[in-house]
């Protein structure tokens, strides 16, 4: 009779802690101001869809609130006491999800992006503030960009710097751009872009150094740098005042791989044009194809006529 009454505790016990959204035992259970609890992953995907309680639909908090709540200790403490066994296999279980997760590369498909230079990113959807809560976690806070409005074959990894979580669940992450890739294999995960990528490499110094003979890196330099003079006592009209808060300011001439993204970003042509330096594995071809867009300008009048200085 004894045994009895522990098993039917134990059952009562297990129906007790189980979440409601995942219908699995509680793992770092939170309890909202309403008074209902689930595990915390759980409920953060909720927030992405409805700041509602699942349950009873009430109005809740900020996301922003629910970034610094602590979690339900006392039912905390009750789980690992009485199943602790059942507990544990729940951890293995949702680390091992993560890790498959995190096999593949999350892909934001967004604005265009090139290795060295900043980027910010807005997210607001909730299959990204997914993605982006996981790069976090990973202790690895990373993810990579592609042009829209399709997945380019090509991108840019991006190193998360800082991360501006606002009230209304939206995110603003300041990046910088680490090496381009190539995209070998592109899938979905819970909504949001995954893929195997594979880095790619510029050639070597000796390589390049064989590339000299059309047109020298210094020639090309010179045209990129007489560009932006010319920009700059032209005041050309797209170029906006605060180009130097959104690409900061123009690399040195010694420093030609970042020269020529940066040459790119600030010129008035489509971002699917822009890609094609993504796939290029020399620094002097990608000057010479950001020397061609220039020569092209220059062909045209109204990018002369007057307009906003840069500094």
């Amino acid at each position: 009779m004894e045994q009895l009454d522990l098993e039917r505790l134990h059952t009562e016990l297990l129906d007790t802690v189980e979440c409601q959204l995942c219908y699995n035992l509680l793992y770092k259970p939170l309890t909202t101001p309403c008074s209902h609890t689930f595990c915390r992953s759980c409920f953060s995907r909720s927030l992405d869809h409805s700041e509602k309680c699942p349950l009873c639909r009430s109005n809740l908090p900020s996301f922003a609130f629910f970034q610094e709540h602590p979690g339900n200790q006392l039912l905390t403490n009750l789980i690992t006491t009485q199943v602790e066994d059942l507990y544990e296999a729940r951890r293995i279980s949702l680390e091992q999800e993560e890790r498959d997760a995190y096999m593949s590369t999350s892909i934001f498909v967004c604005t265009l992006a090139f290795p060295g230079m900043p980027t910010v990113l807005h997210t607001f959807e909730p299959r990204y503030r997914l993605m982006i809560r996981r790069c976090l976690e990973s202790g690895n806070p990373r993810t990579t960009t592609g042009p829209v409005p399709r997945v380019s074959p090509y991108g840019t990894m991006l190193q998360i710097k800082s991360v501006q979580m606002l009230p209304d669940g939206r995110s603003m992450l300041e990046t910088v751009g680490s090496y381009r890739f190539r995209l070998l294999k592109k899938g979905s995960l819970d909504g949001y872009t995954v893929g195997r990528i594979e880095n790619i490499d510029d050639l070597s110094p000796p390589e390049q150094a064989d590339l000299e003979a059309s047109a020298s890196t210094a020639e090309l330099v010179d045209v990129c740098m007489t560009f932006v003079a010319t920009l700059r006592l032209g005041s050309a009209p797209w170029l906006l005042t605060r180009l130097n808060h959104t690409y900061g300011p123009m690399p040195e001439a010694h420093e030609v791989e970042r020269l020529g993204y940066w040459i790119a970003l600030i010129m008035p042509i489509g971002e699917h044009e822009k890609a094609k330096l993504l796939p290029i594995c020399s620094s002097r071809l990608r000057l010479r194809l950001v020397v061609h867009w220039i020569e092209q300008l220059r062909q045209s009048s109204w990018w002369f006529s007057s307009g906003c200085n840069i500094a």
